[in-house]
């Protein structure tokens, strides 16, 4: 936190080098071209929209449990979302959607790895049309050779997310090509728009310590996941032994939400609804017709999953899983 503090007692509080440094560590870690921390997801993402020059009213494809500011993105853009339905597995976008997807020639995707789990892109980054890809969930366990056809890579670090800044997100290149589209148009940026030095300096102590934290994470997600085996409910399952640890401990109910939820409160633990905030949250199954996302949708919740929790937090979670109603 070093950084930060000096941060705070210099002239540099506004965008500047350390928003630059937190850009490249980033872009080298993850092995892309220099890009941009910005100030909020939405504006990062909607910067790789406009430097793909998608005409007016292009489709493009994601996945019906996405974050909700992929479909705010896409409206500022005026451009049309293709939902993809989901793996019942793993919350990933389902291959049989995906590949129903592609017959329909959307423009672009973009997609995501929900809970850490890395969904199967190949048929995607063969299609031709170009892809944006959000690590934000992976960051911290990053692949070699991460998704290398990927036109634009994008980390959200929002408090809630593996690497925070306390609010922002980084877009970056995949290709000389694509950091060519993006230069003019960051150039163009009002500076309001761009990441705080004070919020990139604690994105930089985060990525100091990101591997210890993703291992202390890794040791309570097994306990939790021990724990949940004994009940009647389940996780998601990954692909491959590519997931990363998810930064919330999900958990798809076999009956009634509303009933565990409130199981978890009485004995001192705070739920989340964990696709609250996607595109089905808001506009509901009639708009976007993917029936696997809806269900899970209504039969999802998060458990709370940082490193700090500590002994007893921990077997207070492993206790209440175990005997989830």
């Amino acid at each position: 936190m070093d950084a930060v503090l000096t941060c705070m007692v210099s002239d540099e509080i506004g965008p500047g080098s350390l928003a630059e440094r937190f850009s490249k560590e980033l872009s080298r870690f993850l092995d892309k071209k220099l890009g941009i921390a910005l100030r909020s997801p939405a504006e990062a993402l909607g910067l790789a929209l406009r430097s793909l020059d998608l005409p007016q009213g292009a489709k493009v494809a994601i996945s019906a449990l996405s974050p909700l500011y992929y479909l705010d993105a896409l409206e500022n853009q005026g451009l049309q979302p293709l939902f993809i339905d989901v793996d019942e597995s793993s919350a990933c976008v389902a291959p049989k959607a995906v590949q129903q997807a592609v017959d329909l020639n959307p423009a672009a995707w973009i997609i995501h790895s929900p809970f850490g789990i890395r969904p199967d892109t190949e048929l995607i980054q063969g299609e031709g049309a170009p892809l944006i890809e959000d690590l934000t969930s992976v960051v911290a366990a990053p692949e070699e050779g991460e998704q290398g056809d990927a036109a634009f890579t994008m980390v959200r670090t929002e408090y809630m997310d593996p690497i925070t800044t306390g609010g922002g997100a980084v877009i970056l290149p995949g290709s000389m090509k694509y950091r060519r589209l993006l230069k003019p148009l960051e150039e163009e940026l009002p500076i309001e728009t761009r990441m705080p030095d004070i919020n990139a300096a604690l994105g930089l102590a985060q990525m100091q310590n990101a591997e210890s934290m993703h291992q202390q994470r890794s040791e309570i997600y097994e306990l939790l996941s021990q724990a949940l085996m004994k009940s009647k409910h389940h996780g998601f399952s990954p692909y491959s032994d590519k997931s990363v640890v998810p930064t919330a401990f999900p958990v798809v109910i076999d009956t009634g939400m509303n009933e565990v939820r409130q199981y978890a409160l009485k004995n001192g633990v705070q739920t989340e609804n964990a696709f609250a905030a996607t595109p089905y949250a808001r506009l509901q199954s009639e708009e976007i017709g993917c029936p696997v996302a809806a269900s899970l949708a209504l039969r999802t919740i998060l458990f709370p999953l940082y490193p700090s929790m500590g002994r007893k937090n921990t077997e207070l979670l492993v206790r209440i899983l175990s005997t989830l109603p």
